[in-house]
């Protein structure tokens, strides 16, 4: 009996001794920076494995015979089980196909994968172009324009006046959108500090909630490494004379000074990036001027394998005036019309502090929170101050034998405002929200998603305003929201996809209580407005381009976008004057091409990004409406402040250090604007904005030019922007700039 007992346990012991010699522990790490993989998927035979915060992952040898060892945006590696050491490197992917992209799924993927249009703009193009504020790279991507600081994706949004938001902007994943008036406020993203700018076109409610109805733009900074970089830049422009002499109002020299700098590293378990930027403006615009700091830091420490926290900062402050409107459209182009100067300090900060556990299941929870802070300290009864405050817990896991990821999450947000704008009472929002999202691999072909949201919104207010009662001082809804989307590998680097998304968009405090008054116009609330909702549709194909030295990618896009109670500013005489209403159903439909990538031609290296974009935006309910064909300018059935025909390219070539690039964007003429900015008296063109237009009746196209040289860890770059000095509005009655000159130095350690 002993010897039985002495035989077994003999035998257990080896077979133990077998397993753990059969299983082997080893870590991912970037074969360059040495930097751990965190989440590297090792596939052995039909099952997998994820690598822990360090890298590391566990494996049994004795179930498979080789390795696929895969990173998003690193070259995959398979490897022979007897070829394999203790440390893994991967190489990081040059190529374009390998992009990746986290708005759409919350996760890092490769864009080709997505199931949504989804644009990626790299910090190289932002500083090539020299741009003061986030917009105006946002110009450079197919089917985005920024009209009156407001985003428009694919005709998605017009002109509102800056108040209400149909495209989610977002910071580091959290939104940054002014609380009270859902205003994208460009100067706060960190352009010296961006690791990529990724556009997301479409209804995304179901994951980022009310504001996302027509597209996120997400802004993400730069991660630190453990190699330290540093980079500053100093960029002055001169602004020129106008094309006809008559123009000109100015008897002083007008410029913009930009300094910025950005430096990143990770010391041990911190993770640190800081970076400043300055700006000095003395506009071609009379009565326009910015002077104007910005400051931040993101930074992140590790507490243990599994947990680390970190805070990101930001503070935006300075003086600063512009106009509403010009004078007239000769000679008072760039004068202000008495009345419409905005003038005063604006001081806006962020603080967000953050919390990611991994846990031993392979769960991701993320904790994250912002409190933003801004206050309007501006004249013409026009200041007003809010605190916005967030936070969002989300949970994320990757079920690798189902090829499956769960993404769930609750989401809290609250600003309480008070303004000059709102008659100087104090305004309560809050929003909260659930959400979940499925995604699917079935196969090597196909993926597919799954979102759904709940949104419930409560907005305090006095009892009665502007003579309209309100029960209790209170407004409530709430709303789900959905989308499915589709992707399907039709060949190597060919990818079809299709989604369909609802979205949803609450009145801001704005749009329902705002009294005030521009150029003799009167603003008026609308305290009963209602919450606009929509739909979006598209089937488009991903064509990856690699033949030879061209790497890119082909899209061509059709999408079908309606809205049910779309909110406008619209023009009554009864009360006289502009007032955000709901003017029933609209519908806009239309196709997209694109190519982003690079090439080279006799050993020059080109990047490119251009495209060509259709919609026929129409109001559903026109020829029963009488108020909306009242208040269009042309007559005719389209929405306003929309250009149907948009084109765009940005290319630049490089070699042995020197570059040149260039640029182009053109945009059809704007059929419809409001009626009163052209007649704001019977039958008087007060402004001249009616002459300007029929003057100009054509659209418009702007092009620049931009060359330079890298000398070791010195760039220098000239660019000359308008280069044909024309004179154009993106919006009716305020001229954009006239041909000027840009000098910059950027130094990279």
């Amino acid at each position: 009996m002993k010897s039985i007992k002495y035989i077994v346990t003999s035998f257990l012991i080896c077979c133990s001794i077998f397993v753990i010699a059969q299983t082997r522990q080893i870590k991912i790490i970037d074969n360059n920076t040495k930097e751990v993989l965190t989440g590297a998927t090792v596939l052995c035979e039909n099952s997998g494995e994820i690598s822990d915060i360090n890298g590391f992952v566990k494996i049994d040898a004795s179930k498979c015979k080789q390795l696929t060892i895969s990173y998003v945006g690193y070259q995959s590696i398979v490897l022979r089980i007897e070829d394999l050491t203790d440390e893994i490197g991967l190489n990081a992917s040059n190529n374009e196909l390998d992009a990746i992209t986290v708005t759409g799924s919350r996760y890092e993927r490769r864009l080709s994968e997505s199931t949504i249009s989804v644009d990626v703009l790299k910090a190289s193009l932002v500083n090539s172009i020299n741009t003061s504020k986030a917009d105006e790279v946002l110009n450079k991507v197919p089917g985005v324009q920024v009209v009156g600081g407001q985003a428009n994706i694919r005709g998605g949004s017009g002109f509102s006046y800056g108040a209400g938001s149909r495209v989610m902007v977002l910071l580091d994943g959290l939104p940054a959108l002014q609380g009270d008036a859902g205003l994208s406020n460009w100067g706060d993203m960190p352009i010296e500090h961006i690791d990529q700018i990724e556009i997301l076109k479409g209804a995304a409610s179901s994951m980022y909630g009310s504001s996302a109805l027509n597209g996120i733009i997400n802004f993400r900074r730069k991660r630190p490494t453990s190699t330290a970089s540093f980079s500053a830049f100093n960029a002055t422009t001169i602004y020129a004379d106008p094309k006809d002499k008559r123009n000109k109002s100015w008897d002083y020299l007008p410029y913009r000074n930009n300094v910025g700098a950005s430096y990143a590293q990770k010391v041990k378990k911190l993770d640190i990036g800081l970076h400043g930027f300055y700006s000095k403006l003395k506009s071609f615009n009379q009565q326009t001027e910015d002077d104007k700091i910005r400051i931040g830091a993101n930074t992140t420490y590790y507490i243990n394998d599994n947990l680390k926290v970190g805070l990101n900062l930001m503070l935006n402050t300075g003086d600063g005036s512009d106009f509403f409107l010009w004078q007239n459209a000769i000679r008072g182009v760039y004068r202000p019309f008495p009345g419409t100067v905005s003038a005063g300090r604006r001081t806006r900060f962020m603080i967000d502090p953050f919390l990611i556990y991994n846990d031993v299941s392979g769960g991701n929870h993320k904790i994250q929170g912002r409190v933003f802070y801004t206050n309007n300290d501006l004249n013409m009864n026009q200041a007003n101050t809010n605190l916005t405050n967030m936070i969002e817990y989300q949970y994320q896991r990757k079920i690798l034998p189902l090829d499956l990821v769960t993404t769930f999450g609750a989401f809290y947000t609250s600003t309480d405002s008070r303004a000059e704008l709102f008659n100087d009472s104090t305004y309560l929002y809050q929003n909260m929200a659930v959400y979940g999202q499925l995604e699917k691999q079935f196969g090597k072909k196909l993926s597919t998603s799954l979102g759904v949201r709940y949104e419930y919104n409560d907005q305090k207010s006095p009892k009665e305003f502007f003579g309209v009662q309100i029960p209790n001082g209170r407004v409530t809804d709430g709303a789900v929201v959905a989308r499915a989307g589709i992707n399907y590998s039709l060949a190597q680097y060919t990818n079809l996809r299709a989604s369909w998304g609802q979205g949803y968009r609450y009145p801001t405090i704005t749009e329902r209580f705002i009294r005030t008054s521009f150029g003799g116009f009167q603003i008026f609330p609308n305290p009963i407005l209602q919450p606009e909702f929509g739909f979006s549709t598209e089937i488009a194909v991903k064509q990856g381009v690699k033949l030879g030295k061209i790497q890119g990618f082909i899209d061509v896009a059709g999408f079908w976008q309606e809205y049910s109670d779309m909110i406008e500013f619209t023009f009554k005489t009864n009360p006289y004057g502009f007032q955000p209403i709901n003017v029933g159903n609209t519908r806009i439909t239309g196709f997209e091409t694109s190519f982003i990538g690079k090439f080279d031609i006799w050993k020059i290296n080109f990047t490119t990004l251009m495209g060509y974009t259709f919609i026929e935006p129409i109001y559903k309910d026109y020829d029963t409406n009488d108020q909306i064909k009242s208040s269009v300018s042309a007559g005719v059935n389209v929405l306003k402040y929309r250009s149907k025909h948009s084109a765009k390219i940005d290319i630049e070539g490089s070699f042995k250090g020197a570059f040149i690039g260039f640029a182009h964007q053109y945009y059809s003429h704007i059929i419809n604007i409001d009626k009163q900015f052209e007649e704001p008296l019977v039958g008087v063109d007060l402004f001249e904005i009616g002459a300007f237009r029929r003057l100009n009746g054509k659209g418009f196209n702007v092009m620049d030019i931009r060359a330079g040289y890298t000398l070791n860890k010195l760039k220098f770059s000239a660019i000359v922007s308008n280069i044909t000095n024309q004179l154009y509005t993106v919006r009716p009655g305020l001229a954009e700039a006239p041909i000027n000159y840009t000098f910059r130095v950027d130094v990279n350690f």
